[in-house]
């Protein structure tokens, strides 16, 4: 994901029909959740709790190794 496409991130991840799929080594992790905090502090989102509610719903899924 790149950070110039921020805007596009934010409306997808406002997206009720959205769904993540991280795959990849573990040590990802961290630095995929921090692009996904920048780009919904960028957009006025609180990643914090969007987190949640993307992995309650289904909507969020870390597959690392």
């Amino acid at each position: 994901m790149s950070r110039e496409r921020a805007a596009d991130v934010a409306r997808l991840l406002a997206d009720d029909h959205c769904y993540v799929y991280v795959c990849g080594l573990k040590g990802m992790e961290a630095g995929v959740a921090d692009a996904f905090r920048d780009v919904c502090l960028r957009h006025a989102m609180d990643w914090e709790t969007l987190l949640p509610t993307l992995r309650e719903s289904g909507r969020y899924h870390l597959e690392t190794y």
